[in-house]
């Protein structure tokens, strides 16, 4: 079967589109909205009928039972990028479980993430962590600052404490917060190492090892590159009042990589994908995916585009052109 060539903006709308429907609010306008998108576009009608039936499959779930959900009204409309996530009464939820079985780490304890949905683990000061698999971070809670060494990803809640300023480093970056909810990720990409501060709540201070700061408030992101600063607002800020999107067992993607969501992926179950050609990996992915089931959530992404997916071994995949 030959590769599909997909449109990533159309294939973006179409899975928004597809999960909208599913809403019993549903309206006329916004079924006159979607005949106007479709209109004498049969290849946008191909994507939204694929996007349809994967939905209705257990291997990739488009927010059906979501708290806040995203419908599209207009051409254009953009999913929220990595990081930015929705759902209010959940936070509360999540919010009350760092003070229910969780394990209060001592003074410069080594925490190592482990595959699968992380649980919050409280620090002695009353904040919390929870980190991605692969990732782990070395705690030092001293008597005039709080300091953690990460490596990986990984999201942290403070405790207010003006006296002990919070900090968070990774790759000679400096992130620090007094009382606040952010995310930190240190990938690696071609052009080099990058991290990502994604702020949930409050505001943190980015230092690069270049001595560059900026202020990064609740629905903003930084990046940090070379040892260059860079603030951006988040597309969609309701990751003011949730958590990561990877700390509930999804993983979501708006045009990103093939290559990058299969890193993801890898980081987040442990299981191993060879990509046959760089080609592949260069496909742009949009989507929301439960990550409970690798297997599963790998045949979705594939699917929409034509590719083939072959299974070499226990947890181990090769994606190669159909």
């Amino acid at each position: 079967m030959p590769t599909r060539s997909v449109n990533p903006k159309d294939d973006r709308e179409a899975a928004l589109w597809a999960d909208a429907q599913r809403d019993a609010a549903w309206s006329p306008q916004q079924q006159a909205a979607l005949e106007q998108w479709l209109e004498g576009r049969p290849d946008r009608a191909d994507l939204l009928r694929r996007h349809e039936a994967l939905i209705d499959d257990a291997a990739v779930i488009w927010a059906t039972q979501r708290m806040t959900r995203t419908q599209p009204a207009r051409r254009g409309l953009s999913l929220r990028p990595r990081g930015a996530v929705v759902g209010a009464g959940l936070a509360a939820a999540v919010g009350a479980a760092v003070l229910v079985g969780v394990v209060l780490t001592p003074r410069g304890d080594l925490i190592v993430g482990s595959r699968g949905v992380p649980q919050p683990i409280a620090l002695a000061d009353g904040s919390a962590v929870r980190l991605n698999g692969q990732s782990q971070v070395r705690v030092d809670l001293g008597e005039h600052e709080r300091r953690l060494r990460l490596k990986g990803e990984g999201f942290f809640e403070v405790a207010p404490d003006k006296s002990r300023p919070f900090s968070v480093e990774v790759d000679r970056v400096r992130v620090i917060a007094v009382g606040t909810r952010f995310n930190v990720d240190q990938r690696k990409t071609p052009d080099g190492a990058v991290v990502e501060v994604v702020v949930f709540e409050g505001i943190v201070k980015v230092v690069s090892g270049r001595g560059m700061s900026t202020r990064v408030h609740a629905g903003e992101r930084a990046t940090v590159s070379g040892g260059v600063v860079q603030r951006a607002a988040l597309i969609r800020p309701e990751a003011e009042t949730d958590v990561p999107s990877w700390a509930k067992g999804w993983l979501e993607f708006n045009e990103a990589s093939l290559a990058s969501v299969v890193e993801d992926l890898e980081r987040a179950t442990g299981i191993k994908v060879e990509l046959a050609d760089p080609a592949v990996g260069r496909a742009l992915v949009s989507g929301r995916f439960a990550y409970d089931q690798p297997e599963n959530a790998l045949a979705a992404m594939v699917g929409v585009h034509g590719f083939k997916m072959t299974r070499l071994g226990p947890d181990r995949f090769e994606i190669s052109e159909g």
